[in-house]
């Protein structure tokens, strides 16, 4: 008897023993099978909505990945980080500047390819922004697409955020030791989507039958669907916002099927906003994708608008000084309120005040080759778009701090 209970105990403890250490095992190989991917679908720490204060005073305001309040925090250079506002700081001059030289990127447009074009200064190429209070890691291309790896990072927007896209471009190229092969080594796509507003543009035929624009500020641009399929994305309207019918607001904006007589192009631009912001909401999972969203960034036509005279030849350094450098418009605190309502943890990408100074990096008269007889006079002033290598050369290696910083991927 004794023999038997002897036996069946040894028995039920060894089958213990073996079951304990299979799940222990099947513990450890889920752990270091899902941590990866968690790891960048999902930081270790993601704010709710409270715990996300989008503002253009401090950057801070948007950190994704805080330590711990009983997690010790030994180097100072990184807590340094952490209070750093990224948008808040200065111009300097840095002779290993540009990253990538000019005229050696085959993705710049000919109207910001300015040296090519024949502008003949070249002191506006080599401007580093450096926050008051740290460094910006260097660009280092080749990390980033390591980031990017498998995934598909979108640029959607104006004219403008075709600027920041071929700058990226450049600024990855420069980590390719073959410059033709970024999507064969790192499986990782960048993409240009046009959407001058975010929202639905459209037509409508008037009484005498013809056809004017309209824009309607309740309905998701039609680009939209292309959205979902990204893993980053950078947004951005602005600059539109200020031209032709948009402006003055007749006969164009809608909601539903009313058509505005008149209406305010600045409560349209909140309205196309919230669209936008509800649109991200309800289409978006917080652990599946990083949003920003870019803000203006500075015209600096003098004499003139874009499209009567307007002219920025000659400026060849930054504005140290004046009241323009803090100027900040309206179209920004209607951005700030509307991110800050949102529950996706958009991150403001708020270039406003950093380019408030750049009046000297614009494509000015160098927006095309100049030809014989060209002049001055003969053609209109490009002080809209930035030249590349650039400004907006800036813009991305915030996006490269803010990934570094937060430590997102």
């Amino acid at each position: 008897m004794s023999n038997s209970i002897s036996h069946k105990t040894r028995y039920t403890v060894t089958s213990l023993c073996f079951i304990l250490l299979f799940f222990f095992t099947l513990f450890l190989f889920s752990k270091r099978t899902l941590e990866p991917s968690l790891s960048f679908y999902r930081p270790s720490f993601w704010p709710t909505k409270s715990q996300i204060h989008h503002s253009n005073a401090t950057a801070n305001h948007d950190k994704l990945n805080p330590p711990a309040d009983n997690e010790a925090v030994d180097d100072v250079g990184e807590k340094k980080r952490e209070m750093c506002d990224l948008y808040t700081g200065t111009w300097v001059k840095d002779d290993d500047y540009p990253i990538y030289k000019p005229g050696s990127c085959p993705y710049v447009d000919e109207a910001f390819d300015c040296q090519s074009n024949g502008r003949p200064d070249s002191d506006y190429l080599r401007w580093r922004w450096k926050p008051h209070g740290c460094d910006l890691p260097r660009f280092n291309a080749t990390d980033f697409l390591d980031r990017l790896r498998g995934k598909r990072l979108m640029l959607v927007g104006d004219s403008m955020n075709r600027n920041q896209f071929e700058s990226l471009l450049c600024l990855l190229r420069e980590g390719l030791t073959n410059k033709s092969t970024m999507y064969e080594e790192y499986n990782c796509t960048v993409v240009y989507v046009l959407s001058h507003f975010l929202v639905k543009e459209g037509v409508r035929i008037n009484e005498q039958g013809n056809s004017n624009p309209t824009l309607s500020i309740d309905k998701i641009d039609k680009t939209s669907d292309r959205w979902k399929r990204a893993d980053i994305l950078v947004f951005n309207t602005a600059h539109w916002w200020v031209h032709g019918k948009t402006a003055r607001g007749i006969n164009y904006f809608k909601e539903g099927d009313y058509l505005y007589p008149k209406f305010d192009a600045v409560e349209a631009y909140r309205r196309a906003l919230k669209t936008w912001a509800k649109w991200i909401d309800e289409n978006f999972k917080l652990e599946k994708k990083l949003v920003f969203y870019r803000g203006y960034s500075s015209a600096h036509f003098s004499g003139g608008d874009w499209n009567s005279g307007g002219s920025c030849t000659g400026e060849t350094e930054p504005i140290s000084s004046g009241s323009v450098l803090d100027t900040y418009p309206l179209k920004m605190k209607i951005v700030e309120e509307v991110i800050g309502e949102m529950k996706v943890p958009v991150i403001l990408l708020n270039v406003t005040r950093l380019t408030n100074s750049r009046k000297d990096g614009h494509p000015s008269m160098y927006g095309k080759k100049l030809t014989e007889g060209d002049t001055k006079s003969t053609r209109r002033e490009d002080c809209s778009h930035w030249c590349l290598p650039g400004v907006p050369d800036a813009w991305n290696e915030l996006i490269y701090a803010t990934l570094v910083f937060k430590k997102l991927f």
